[in-house]
């Protein structure tokens, strides 16, 4: 190749335009230097379209006739000879475009008025299609067009690929760009109403643990955080795989090995990223709403002086009707009076629940003769009181649950898991005493409670205790 045209090529390689990302700055780049390297006075860039039917004029120098622009497109059922030229993706060399098999169809209409003699068309590649031509027209005369010209036209359709490849990176970066704004509103969006619920839980907590009323709702918010966990987890995961994704594709920009192919399969994984973090959310919220809509009753109790063995046997006695069905027989041992100062409001609601309790799941499927025995007994300042059935019992995995807020083995009937965590908050917090669960399968089960016989006092000491007598576990 001539000097001069090594020369071109070296500058218009090192131009900032061709990796610009702008193709209008980067093809006139391109057209210039066909100018200067061949004199030509006419070049212009072509593209295929409509599934390589028609060829269009992109861009057009044309100093001869002052002009930078023409709406001129080619059809191939119009000039069928010279697209079969364009099908071998070789270059056609017309040194007279007026004879040349390929070319002299636009003869008339074409060559003639613009003053056109001859012809170099060059192949452009992309990805290994050809895509387009560049398009050299000498003014004048016939021209006979010499190798190194057509290599160097090549050379120049070569610079125009990767003026391309660096268009459409720029392109992929702000689609990027785009997603990944999008995304992080859509996270934004889908999790503000978590994030309300979830402040609402912890503005909750808050106000319970300062007036001592934390006994039921602290269990219900450790419940709910616990079971929305699971979804959160969830999209934590989905938005670092999104994060990893994003790398991935700017790194591929950065060193231009990013493929259409690499761009589509990544951007459908976004898009299943997006979809699995929206469940998981939406999933997350839909249990704040449960918590919120979980209607805890509360009564308020203030500590009173009882007999503890009259005060349970009057209880149970109004129990008696929830047990009818089963034929529960209520054995209380402990006839000596124990002298207590307690709450016993909180006393009731505990019994109310393990009744329920037993009648729903220790009963259930009936046994033969249910017996519910309970035994009072004091041992200096202490109450000691067992709770027991000769029921179905419970299996070692629900036993050890058994005491957790939410956790039931009757979900699908309606049961909440709130009865027995209830009784033990109760128990502990706002009595605060002591509580242990036995039970064996088949066996029965048994609740230990230690209570002190006075209730440290406070002047005119009241808490809310929840009323869930009507949702056992």
């Amino acid at each position: 190749m001539r000097s001069d045209l090594e020369n071109v090529l070296l500058n218009v390689s090192m131009h900032p335009d061709i990796d610009s990302g702008d193709m209008v700055a980067a093809n006139t780049v391109i057209l210039n230097a066909v100018i200067e390297g061949l004199s030509l006075q006419r070049v212009g860039i072509w593209l295929w379209e409509g599934k390589r039917q028609g060829i269009v004029c992109q861009q057009l120098i044309d100093t001869y006739h002052a002009t930078s622009s023409e709406n001129l497109r080619l059809e191939r059922a119009d000039f069928p000879d010279y697209f079969t030229a364009l099908d071998t993706q070789r270059s056609i060399l017309a040194d007279d475009a007026h004879q040349h098999p390929a070319t002299r169809a636009f003869s008339e209409n074409y060559l003639t008025p613009l003053n056109i003699a001859a012809m170099l068309d060059v192949p452009i590649r992309h990805h290994g299609d050809m895509i387009g031509i560049i398009c050299c027209e000498h003014i004048g005369c016939a021209r006979q067009w010499q190798t190194d010209e057509a290599t160097f036209v090549a050379a120049l359709a070569d610079l125009y690929g990767r003026a391309l490849t660096a268009c459409e990176r720029e392109q992929y970066q702000r689609q990027l760009e785009t997603l990944n704004q999008q995304l992080e509103e859509r996270i934004q969006e889908r999790t503000q109403a978590l994030q309300d619920n979830l402040n609402y839980l912890k503005e909750t907590q808050k106000k319970l643990i300062e007036s001592e009323k934390l006994a039921a709702l602290g269990s219900l918010v450790a419940g709910v955080a616990h079971e929305v966990n699971t979804p959160l987890g969830v999209a934590i995961t989905a938005s670092t795989t999104a994060s990893e994704v994003l790398k991935q594709l700017s790194k591929q920009l950065d060193t231009q090995t990013l493929t259409r192919r690499n761009m589509e399969n990544q951007l459908a994984q976004l898009n299943e990223t997006q979809d699995v973090l929206q469940r998981n959310l939406s999933r997350a919220a839909e249990l704040i709403s449960h918590f919120k809509n979980t209607a805890v009753d509360q009564n308020r109790f203030d500590v009173m002086e009882i007999e503890l063995v009259g005060y349970v046997n009057s209880t149970l006695q109004s129990l008696r009707p929830v047990t009818k069905k089963q034929q529960v027989t209520f054995d209380v041992q402990g006839s000596a009076p124990i002298a207590m100062r307690t709450l016993p409001g909180a006393l009731a609601q505990i019994f109310t629940n393990l009744v329920i309790n037993a009648s729903k799941h220790a009963f259930n499927p009936p046994v033969e003769a249910p017996v519910i025995t309970i035994t009072l007994s004091q041992q200096g300042e202490q109450v000691m009181i067992t709770f027991a059935d000769n029921g179905n019992g419970m299996a070692p995995e629900v036993l050890k649950h058994a005491l957790e807020p939410f956790f039931t083995t009757q979900r699908h009937s309606g049961g909440t898991g709130l009865g027995l965590s209830i009784v033990h908050n109760l128990v502990t917090q706002t009595l605060e005493g002591s509580i242990s669960l036995t039970s064996e399968q088949g066996q029965g089960t048994r609740f230990d409670i230690r209570l002190p016989r006075v209730l440290v006092p406070k002047e005119r000491r009241a808490v809310e205790v929840p009323q869930m007598a009507h949702r056992s576990s």
